[in-house]
């Protein structure tokens, strides 16, 4: 997909692209994650990637926000700083970053490993990464399957809408992820690097509909994690091979490795 598809939807004046201007609960999860984690600091600094219209924005003091659309970023309601930049190339520093998160947007970018690399640079060392995009987003959110009619459809399609409630089980899932995670736990086992896998979806890029519909990628958050610990990062959220195997839609955190001495 051309880069100026991908800017022009998210620069167009329509605001459900952007998220949501509340985000409560989403807040108090991630700044009890930055207490925790010691990070909360008020010389910290706090990176959000994907913050739309700057719900998050009031979560520390030295907040920085970065997002594509420069229109979301003129919806902010306070002056806090802020970058119109992707997600893929954020403009700062190496080791400038105390803790860095983001919901619901990593599934948007085209390339997401370039957003996880991106994260090992510019976090400090002993910096900590808190992700929440949306995991396991389902392939037929980019054609709205669950809210249009049959008529409209063809058969394919109608197909693929009839089998939304199977596909969606847990058992159906769980049957697709199981095998996917234990190929990555015997490469733990091996202590060889994880590559961050991820199946590409064809996002709508001409309209808005439905949840997700824009976004580009399925993620697995046991991917995510293996990806990091396979790199001796610590999983802070997820300290198990238990917890891990069983994973869901929970945010993902993790600790980059301090400088050996």
């Amino acid at each position: 997909m051309e880069q100026s598809v991908y800017m022009r939807f998210y620069n167009e004046e329509a605001p459900e692209r952007w998220g949501r201007h509340e985000m409560s609960q989403e807040l108090a999860i991630t700044l009890d994650w930055l207490t925790r984690s010691g990070c909360h600091q008020p010389r910290s600094v706090v990176l959000e990637l994907g913050c739309g219209m700057g719900a998050l924005s009031s979560i520390h003091s030295n907040y920085i926000g970065v997002d594509l659309s420069h229109s979301a970023l003129r919806r902010f309601d306070r002056e806090v700083s802020r970058i119109n930049a992707s997600m893929e190339a954020v403009p700062l520093k190496n080791d400038s970053v105390d803790f860095v998160f983001s919901w619901a947007a990593l599934e948007h970018v085209p390339h997401p490993e370039h957003v996880l690399l991106e994260i090992e640079r510019v976090l400090r060392p002993g910096g900590v990464a808190f992700l929440a995009p949306a995991w396991n987003v389902r392939s037929w959110a980019a054609k709205a399957l669950p809210v249009r009619k049959y008529q409209e459809l063809n058969y394919a399609d109608r197909f693929s809408k009839a089998m939304i409630p199977l596909r969606n089980s847990i058992l159906w899932r769980a049957m697709a992820a199981v095998p996917r995670r234990v190929k990555r736990e015997v490469t733990l086992i091996r202590k060889r690097p994880v590559r961050f896998d991820y199946s590409k979806l064809k996002p709508t890029m001409d309209r808005y509909e439905y949840t997700d519909c824009d976004a580009f990628s399925s993620m697995d958050a046991h991917a995510a994690i293996c990806y990091f610990l396979s790199r001796k990062w610590q999983i802070l959220s997820h300290s198990s091979v238990g917890s891990r195997l069983s994973v869901r839609h929970e945010p993902v955190v993790v600790r980059k490795p301090q400088l050996e001495s």
